[in-house]
């Protein structure tokens, strides 16, 4: 996974000063590149990758606030992916609007206990076989479930509000993001391929992946970054807008079955 992030050019005094407000974010999971294909033997004619998505939301100490859509619209992106195939997916499958998020900087959090909203998606990259659009549909919806519950369980009863110590509210928030990831991914995994190894000739998983990102201005957003970085494990990935309103771009590797695939990923902001 990498990251990039355009030069500190915006002075810091002048992104201090800015007041906290709701925002929009986006992300899209914008193109597959197929590092390694499964089928690639002899009389096989290539991949047919898909990427399910499903977005979600929540603000710590927050009652009620958290949410889950898994957004559908699944699709084949090839008929048949060889290896070094780029392959574009499409925005209705890929692509999650989060709009009225909750913004914050150090004052705000100070003067009005204003916590920074997550938002962020669990992928689930899949090879089409002979499984029915219908059942992954509804497989995906138990994994909306399931990632709603953690939500609430995890993060929703966080008193982060009350800190007044940047540091401590960075680091709440980047556990919050590593609890959430360690609790629904290993479980909503073994979940998929335990339904999927019960079908005949099933789609075949190859990965799935987590991302956070947090809507926070200068210190406090520096803070968060810092921390959500190092405190996200492999297979997760995110960012804090903390001194640009430049897309972040990730790209993240998914690999299992025999396939390797690596998704482009970018969020952006109208901080």
């Amino acid at each position: 996974m990498h990251v990039t992030k355009r030069s500190l050019t915006t002075p810091l005094l002048l992104v201090l000063a800015l007041l906290a407000a709701a925002c929009t974010v986006d992300v899209g999971a914008t193109t597959l590149t197929v590092v390694q294909a499964q089928e690639d033997g002899f009389l096989q004619n290539g991949d047919e990758p898909y990427v399910a998505v499903i977005k979600w939301r929540v603000i710590p100490g927050t009652a009620g606030s958290a949410s889950a859509e898994f957004i559908g619209n699944l699709q084949e992106l090839a008929t048949g992916a060889d290896d070094g195939a780029v392959l574009s997916i499409p925005a209705a499958m890929g692509a999650v609007n989060f709009e009225n998020v909750q913004s914050s900087t150090f004052n705000a959090l100070l003067t009005q206990g204003l916590v920074p909203e997550l938002v962020g998606t669990v992928m689930v990259v899949m090879e089409s076989d002979l499984t029915p659009w219908g059942t992954i549909n509804n497989l995906m919806n138990d994994v909306e479930a399931a990632l709603q519950s953690e939500l609430v369980n995890q993060v929703e009863p966080l008193t982060i509000a009350q800190l007044t110590d940047p540091q401590a509210v960075a680091d709440a928030l980047s556990a919050a993001a590593a609890n959430v990831e360690a609790a629904v991914t290993p479980g909503v995994w073994d979940s998929i391929l335990l339904f999927l190894g019960s079908l005949g000739n099933p789609d075949d998983p190859i990965g799935i992946g987590f991302t956070v990102w947090v809507a926070a201005y200068g210190s406090l957003g520096q803070l968060i970054d810092s921390s959500l970085v190092s405190a996200l494990p492999d297979g997760a990935a995110g960012g804090v807008w903390w001194n640009t309103t430049d897309p972040i771009t990730t790209t993240m590797r998914f690999s299992g079955d025999g396939a390797i695939y690596d998704i482009d990923i970018t969020a952006t902001t109208d901080l």
